[in-house]
């Protein structure tokens, strides 16, 4: 096959990966929390094996749709704001969610290697009512790394809204870096900053 017919094929096989995830999610209620981040994981694997390199600029759209699957934007974003979302017009809200939403999507294709393990095990969930927990470790050479996923129901499907990675919570981070902006200028600004810095990055 030629160099030109691949580059073709590429962004089809991802965008049938991106079907395989999506699918399984839509009957997620059914399913154990831990074999939907499974699912989620073998298909990012999978979406970046099949970009190589360089990836296009379809490909990598494609991969951001499995990637960020899993996260419920909304919760990620109402938790990350903490009292401030409570402070914001639902028109506000909703704006948030969308710039969050773009940023998280542009910078978790921006390093594509973190996806390659070269396995991942995944322990049974913790799940108490609408919540859970799943804990996975990812294994790369000698090395290895833990990986929680907090997990809620959004109707009948599980959702992550944080992603701890070796005792560092993601919504953690947000949180303290938000409230930190919040105070020393004001939730204007930080959003404004926000949607200057999506606008840099071409989204």
């Amino acid at each position: 096959m030629g160099i030109q017919r691949r580059e073709q094929l590429l962004p089809a096989a991802v965008v049938l990966l991106v079907t395989a995830i999506l699918i399984p999610q839509s009957s997620a209620g059914q399913t154990a929390p831990e074999d939907v981040v499974r699912l989620r994981n073998e298909a990012a694997q999978e979406a970046v094996d099949a970009a190589g390199d360089p990836v296009s600029d379809e490909t990598r759209e494609a991969l951001k749709d499995v990637i960020n699957g899993l996260i419920d934007f909304q919760e990620l974003s109402r938790r990350a704001l903490r009292r401030h979302w409570a402070q914001r017009t639902p028109e506000e809200q909703a704006q948030f969610v969308e710039v969050f939403r773009q940023l998280i999507r542009t910078s978790s294709v921006q390093k594509l290697e973190i996806y390659s393990a070269d396995s991942i095990t995944y322990q049974p969930a913790e799940i108490d009512g609408d919540r859970s927990r799943v804990m996975t470790i990812a294994h790369k050479g000698r090395n290895s790394v833990e990986i929680l996923y907090l997990m809620h129901k959004v109707g009948d499907e599980w959702r992550a809204y944080d992603v701890v990675v070796d005792d560092s919570s993601t919504l953690r981070t947000y949180q303290d870096s938000f409230q930190r902006e919040i105070n020393s200028t004001s939730y204007e600004a930080m959003y404004n900053r926000m949607v200057d810095k999506l606008a840099e990055s071409g989204s």
